[in-house]
């Protein structure tokens, strides 16, 4: 079975890029972002390779090493960074005059410098920037200097068109959501190890905030014999004694990151709060669709745009407080055959939709249409 699924899921893929590489155009597109697997930016550059286009990517994790994470090497991330942000630089500038690329795909960008953006305009080669954050004041100096200066910004925050219009003068951007990873979020065989390491009746994945603590408390408070499993970074600051026994481990990737949501019975959907200088927390974010992609059960929060993706209690289920929480667990734990159909149909819209990131990058490639020439 394990083997029938992967041999139907890499026919699937190759039907995918034969259909989607019909097209008679092929960009040389420079990339720029974290290359790590199950990153949104990898899978971001891997949907633009499977529209048939020549991807050259350099990797940010490399000039921006996020992981450190102990005090001694995050000062010496401090020192070092003005120096790796210009050694992307000049990376830049010389797979610049290497491929000759049509245009350059920023994902997020943190050490992206604004020169950088200014090299590759002076040499005529358009560059975008897709951007997932809630916040573009929380990450760094170049960011909020750099934004006003691409020729296209695409945020999956709708309420970020008008955050970045009105306090940094954008104005070419776009609103366009996350996209699952159809290589990644997909239905996968667990082995008995991996079900008896990410079996449980709910989890959450993702980094601990304030907000997510709280309402995960209050659920175990609620439901103290409901097996919960949190992974995520960040999770030594909760100081609920209520979730001790369910933080269970540190960031999860990859396809590890879908076996476990697929280990679960309910899958929950926490946004994360307002960040600095922005307008709004989070109303959908990646896991809206990686979840319901990869066949597991979505327990989102409910608000004005995230049930506009999805059929409340046919495709996914919704909760609006904390109260509401508890009771939606309670009830879908108490209905099995309800919690298969719901995640079924949620994984058949994500695919009839177009809620992959091959469908979101398409928008993308529209925008590189207009704006690069016909000679190429």
């Amino acid at each position: 079975m394990q083997h029938e699924n992967s041999l139907k899921h890499e026919q699937g893929v190759a039907t995918l890029r034969e259909n989607m590489s019909t097209n008679n155009r092929s960009y040389r597109l420079l990339c720029i972002g974290e290359m790590w697997i199950g990153s949104d930016a990898r899978a971001a550059f891997m949907a633009l390779r499977r529209l048939g286009h020549s991807i050259t990517v350099i990797d940010e994790h490399l000039y921006n090493p996020a992981p450190w994470r102990s005090i001694s090497m995050r000062m010496v991330r401090k020192v070092l960074r003005s120096l790796l942000v210009r050694e992307l630089f000049l990376e830049t500038k010389r797979l610049a005059d290497v491929i000759r690329p049509h245009g350059v795909f920023v994902f997020k960008g943190n050490a992206v410098h604004p020169d950088l953006i200014r090299f590759c305009k002076s040499r005529g080669v358009p560059v975008v920037n897709f951007y997932p954050d809630v916040s573009f004041l929380a990450h760094g100096p170049y960011i909020p200097r750099a934004l006003p200066l691409y020729d296209q910004i695409f945020t999956s925050k709708s309420w970020g068109v008008a955050d970045m219009q009105q306090q940094l003068g954008v104005k070419n951007i776009r609103f366009l959501e996350h996209g699952y990873d159809p290589e990644l979020d997909r239905p996968w065989t667990l082995t008995d190890v991996e079900r008896a390491r990410y079996g449980c009746d709910v989890v959450f994945v993702g980094t601990w905030s304030p907000k997510k603590e709280k309402l995960l408390a209050h659920l175990k408070r609620a439901l103290p014999d409901m097996r919960l499993k949190i992974w995520g970074i960040y999770w030594e600051n909760a100081s609920s004694p209520e979730l001790k026994s369910s933080i269970v481990g540190d960031e999860i990737r990859g396809q590890e990151y879908s076996k476990a949501l697929q280990g679960a019975s309910i899958c929950i959907g926490l946004l994360s709060e307002r960040g600095k200088g922005s307008s709004s927390g989070d109303l959908i974010t990646s896991r809206t669709f990686n979840i319901p992609a990869c066949g597991a059960f979505l327990l989102h929060e409910r608000n004005e745009e995230s049930v506009r993706y999805f059929r409340e209690n046919e495709e996914a289920a919704f909760f609006g407080s904390a109260d509401e929480l508890a009771e939606r667990v309670q009830f879908y734990l108490q209905h099995p055959e309800k919690r298969v159909m719901v995640a079924q149909q949620g994984r058949e819209r994500c695919q009839r939709s177009g809620y992959s990131m091959d469908d979101r990058m398409q928008s993308v490639e529209k925008w590189f249409d207009t704006h690069v020439g016909s000679t190429k």
